[in-house]
């Protein structure tokens, strides 16, 4: 019989983040709020800064600690995310923290709070009728499962395939790191290989002054337009009535995260066993989508492989690299990735009430065009990388799905599991 105490209880410590709403800074400390944490991580990126001086008056009652779970009270509730590190340089707003003090019980308390028993309850007590939210007296009254002895393998199963996916995640990182850095060496610093193998710019290699990007650019390369490279086309109109919890999923706005990656799990999928969807609208992997709507325009992910066919809905671009997507996707999504291209995104979608931008409009945006065999010289010495990023983004979706499917089991006593 499992037996559950209060998280008051359980932690060392339950407490919430300010209810103040400090100045943003050009610099300081990033104040993070419910809406930064997703999927497990904590966006930093998109919080802002706030002054030293507010930075510790709210520290005074609401300092995360290493081994803390942050609880998402507001919008998403539940969203949760576990502070590893031991130097914390943020704070937080509109965020529960259970402070466990402790690496195996802030583990256990973590994976509970993942788990359908935990999730199961936290729909059943939101509070809100517009917003939905859970109160910090909810959250200390919050009912945890006990942890024993005879929980720590658990803990050691379902920690063991975070962390491949959390090293996996790394080596990405690392790979579109690389990528991007010798992006940036031959196409916008242009110390590209000269015919005797020399950076071409800082050996003198001839500059002709360009008009519209009004600056250098080598002798010989061209400025055209995305649609020079690849081309921009749109997804399937389904129809409301045809979504369903089963068949294909399907790509929409809210898949395509920050990372540039999608989130195939909390996908919406359509039934195709008595309707046929032309092949010009089934998602392959390495090709490349972009959101033409709303506050996230301009963002855009690589398709992962899958073991079901991925269909691509209304108002998400998308770019066909050819039949294999892997030998020129190197160079395009590096240059998706710079500025001028999300400035132009922001620009040609500004002034309306609901951002968006149509196709046509992507596909003129201005793009660098180097010659040929440069940039076919470029495909083939990342080709592994990429390669790589996407074989590892399967195998984190299996990992995925495999502690996603232990994880209920392994809680409620479905699974026994001991030592060896």
């Amino acid at each position: 019989m499992n037996l559950t105490i209060k998280a008051s209880e359980y932690c060392h410590s339950v407490f919430d983040g300010t209810h103040a709403t400090p100045k943003p800074c050009d610099k300081g400390y990033k104040l993070v709020t419910s809406k930064h944490i997703s999927n497990n991580v904590l966006d930093y990126e998109s919080a802002y800064f706030i002054s030293e001086s507010d930075y510790l008056e709210i520290n005074k009652r609401s300092k995360v600690s290493q081994w803390d779970i942050l609880f998402s009270m507001i919008g998403t509730v539940g969203d949760l995310y576990l502070e590893y590190n031991e130097n914390i340089d943020y704070v937080i707003k509109n965020i529960g923290v259970f402070s466990c003090k402790n690496e195996l019980k802030a583990k256990w308390l973590f994976y509970y709070l993942k788990s359908p028993l935990a999730q199961n309850h936290i729909k059943r007590f939101l509070n809100g009728a517009v917003q939905k939210f859970l109160s910090l007296k909810q959250l200390r009254d919050f009912p945890v499962l006990s942890f024993d002895e005879n929980k720590i393998f658990i803990v050691k199963i379902l920690s063991a395939l975070d962390q491949k996916i959390a090293i996996n995640n790394q080596i990405n990182a690392q790979l579109e790191q690389m990528a991007k850095t010798l992006y940036d060496y031959w196409f916008v610093q242009f110390d590209f290989p000269d015919e005797n193998g020399k950076p071409y710019q800082s050996s003198g290699g001839e500059m002709v002054y360009n008009d519209t990007l009004k600056r250098n650019i080598p002798k010989g390369w061209e400025v055209g337009q995305i649609k020079d490279y690849c081309v921009s086309t749109g997804g399937f109109a389904f129809k409301s009535t045809e979504w369903t919890n089963y068949g294909n999923p399907v790509i929409k706005i809210k898949n395509i995260k920050e990372d540039q990656t999608l989130d195939i799990f909390d996908i919406d999928c359509i039934d195709l066993s008595n309707k046929k969807i032309d092949e010009k609208f089934k998602g392959i992997a390495g090709n490349i989508v972009i959101a033409m709507t709303g506050a996230t325009i301009g963002k855009f992910a690589i398709i992962p492989k899958s073991d079901v066919d991925l269909y691509i809905n209304q108002r998400v671009g998308y770019f066909n690299l050819g039949n294999e997507p892997i030998n020129r996707l190197p160079f395009f999504i590096n240059s998706l990735n710079m500025d001028y291209f999300r400035d132009a995104i922001f620009a040609l979608s500004s002034g309306a009430a609901q951002p968006n931008i149509s196709n046509e409009q992507i596909n003129n945006i201005n793009l660098l065009i180097p010659n040929e065999s440069l940039i076919r010289i470029f495909n083939q010495k990342l080709k592994s990388n990429y390669s790589l990023i996407l074989n590892n983004q399967y195998e984190n979706q299996q990992l995925t799905q495999l502690r996603d499917f232990l994880l209920p089991m392994l809680m409620n006593g479905q699974v026994m599991v001991q030592d060896v």
